[in-house]
């Protein structure tokens, strides 16, 4: 189905993801923090594949090959591709008979639907670099259902589909995602990792964990003993951003969170958060995300 705003919502669509063509992809459905296609054509009409945004592939029929970071990964039915931000896919190779789906997902709508997930999801994604999962039947299934399911929303002509149903259907298909990756980790406990990979996931873990996320770099970098430099080029290195930016990430997450889930006053949030006053609060907001506390409190 290709949507009356379909030349626009490519344009955002590119701005999102970057570096891909989408002149023969229909866009499904776009809102600033998901885009769905239906098709995976947008993993293999252009190369090299850069997203700004994660990615995630699923194959229902046929096969496609893909060379992540170097590695050449083959994909069947029942794969899952996962790409994060800034991972560039060099090379694809797919059959005639290729059927599949993409979604793009943008860091903060993952953060916000797996939460207390986050762990799981990073160790895996960054920590690990596990771009494949191999889905048995019965999470095969599931998947696909929940997909119908987003789709069924979308394409509803009674009304604009829920934000919080859709929110809700692309949790449920994240979380079984994550129990999947659960599971590869398993596989993957008896590889020690390198020291670089274990600071890097204190790291998240440390921010994760701190109720105020937004301390100088220096501060996260002297509880690892070692310096702020070393601690974003690891960060550079296993993820493609810099410390700054997970700290930012997390932080702009915690205030989605408190703005929309609880009845704390903005000069409450402000200061459970750890920022000195009412104007550097608003003043961060704006910069990393568009509006006033207010705005975005009252934004439906």
């Amino acid at each position: 189905m290709r949507d009356k705003n379909y030349s626009y919502m490519t344009q955002k669509s590119n701005e999102q993801i970057g570096y891909v063509d989408f002149s023969n992809t229909v866009v499904d459905y776009q809102d600033g923090d998901v885009v769905m296609f239906d098709h995976v054509e947008v993993l293999s009409k252009a190369y090299p594949l850069k997203p700004k945004t994660t990615l995630i592939g699923f194959c229902s029929q046929g096969q496609i090959t893909l060379t992540v970071n170097g590695k050449t990964l083959d994909f069947v039915s029942g794969d899952v591709f996962v790409c994060p931000p800034n991972v560039k896919v060099e090379h694809s190779v797919r059959g005639e008979d290729l059927e599949g789906k993409a979604i793009c997902l943008s860091d903060h709508i993952i953060q916000a639907l797996l939460r207390d997930r986050m762990e799981v999801w990073n160790q895996m994604v960054y920590i690990n670099q596990v771009y494949k999962v191999s889905l048995d039947e019965s999470c095969e299934k599931n998947i696909d259902l929940y997909y119908q399911l987003l789709q069924s929303k979308i394409e509803s002509r009674r009304r604009v589909p829920s934000y919080h149903t859709l929110q809700a259907l692309l949790r449920a298909l994240l979380l079984d995602l994550c129990a999947e990756l659960e599971e590869v980790n398993g596989a993957l406990d008896d590889l020690r990792p390198s020291q670089g990979k274990l600071l890097f996931n204190r790291f998240l873990s440390m921010i994760s964990n701190n109720e105020v996320k937004r301390q100088p770099i220096a501060t996260y970098a002297g509880l690892l003993a070692i310096t702020p430099k070393y601690l974003t080029m690891l960060c550079l290195k296993y993820s493609n951003k810099t410390a700054s930016d997970w700290v930012i990430q997390y932080t702009c997450e915690d205030i989605r969170f408190y703005l929309r889930n609880s009845n704390l006053s903005v000069k409450e949030i402000s200061s459970k958060l750890g920022f000195a006053n009412m104007s550097h609060f608003g003043s961060y907001v704006r910069k990393h995300m568009g509006m006033s506390p207010s705005e975005f409190r009252h934004r439906k």
